[in-house]
């Protein structure tokens, strides 16, 4: 009884001991938070740093807040997964030139065009990458803490700001191991002695 109760007592202690792990969810936003209106007179690069060497991605939103073409007309907003961009945000000048200046560069997540235009209405334009199947990209370009996003507006989209963000999962931990390790030792032990 004293055995059971002692092997009882180091196994509590041990699951005491081994953190909780769980989803995570990391939040970016631009120094430019709306990405100066995205005029149409610019392109944009957006650059960021982040490791997640003891977590995985399993999903991620680009979301564009309250987002709408300066006029009713067809134009398009291109946004694109970068594997490496300089960090911080950039516009450069494309004097209002048309198509897409990140074409062949990454991963096109999204081509939009506002269907109204001319007035705001509290539209959130968003991109969720599970959906999209771009998580294993971005898993992949994350690998080495550097990755980033290219934005090419054909026309002036005004917004109230955008964001990133990515949910991660922990990779299981040394110590969940050694706990599978003791169970099994115990068991053997238990076996051994029948």
């Amino acid at each position: 009884m004293r055995k059971l109760f002692l092997a009882t007592l180091v196994i509590a202690m041990t699951l005491l001991a081994v953190g909780q792990a769980g989803a995570t969810v990391y939040t970016f936003t631009p120094s430019i938070s709306n990405l100066n209106n995205l005029d149409h007179f610019q392109y944009f690069t957006w650059g960021m740093r982040w490791t997640h060497t003891n977590e995985r991605i399993v999903d991620a939103v680009l979301t564009f807040h309250n987002i709408w073409n300066w006029k009713s007309e067809p134009n398009n907003l291109y946004s694109h997964l970068l594997n490496t961009a300089p960090l911080g945000v950039y516009p450069y000048l494309d004097l209002q030139g048309g198509g897409d200046n990140f074409a062949g560069q990454g991963y096109l997540v999204g081509n939009w065009t506002d269907p109204v235009g001319g007035v705001a209405r509290g539209y959130d334009l968003t991109y969720r990458f599970s959906e999209l199947g771009l998580v294993d990209a971005l898993n992949n370009y994350a690998s080495d803490g550097r990755f980033g996003f290219g934005f090419d507006p054909d026309c002036h989209y005004y917004n109230s700001g955008v964001t990133f963000e990515i949910v991660t999962a922990p990779v299981p931990e040394p110590a969940t191991m050694g706990l599978f390790g003791l169970g099994l030792v115990g068991l053997g032990l238990i076996r051994r002695r029948k």
